[in-house]
């Protein structure tokens, strides 16, 4: 499977903005399965980090109120060229999925 955290990063002056897009169905489980007419089970993103040098920025719970394919924004300041974001996620079956990108000068 393909990771499926995208990760950009806006850098201008002082001030670094990352942008994270999560590839994922996010499905709360309130809908049938058009077949058996059964719901389906929930698969929704549970937490998120966000580390700079392995030092945690951010930490959340997410819930199943998110869209598919949520995206999320964040700005930072003092980001220097070679400091290393890492971005991981753990969904409700247990997956956990993690990217990293490097800022440029």
């Amino acid at each position: 499977m393909a990771n499926p955290i995208r990760l950009k990063l806006h850098q201008e002056g002082d001030r670094t903005e990352i942008e994270i897009r999560v590839l994922h169905p996010m499905d709360p489980g309130d809908v049938s399965a058009p077949k058996s007419g059964r719901p389906r089970p929930p698969v929704f993103l549970q937490s998120m980090v966000i580390q700079l040098n392995e030092r945690a920025l951010v930490e959340g719970q997410l819930s199943s109120s998110l869209s598919t394919n949520p995206k999320f924004g964040f700005s930072f300041s003092g980001v220097k060229a070679g400091d290393k974001f890492t971005v991981s996620c753990t969904d409700n079956k247990g997956r956990e999925f993690k990217s990293e990108i490097i800022a440029r000068s």
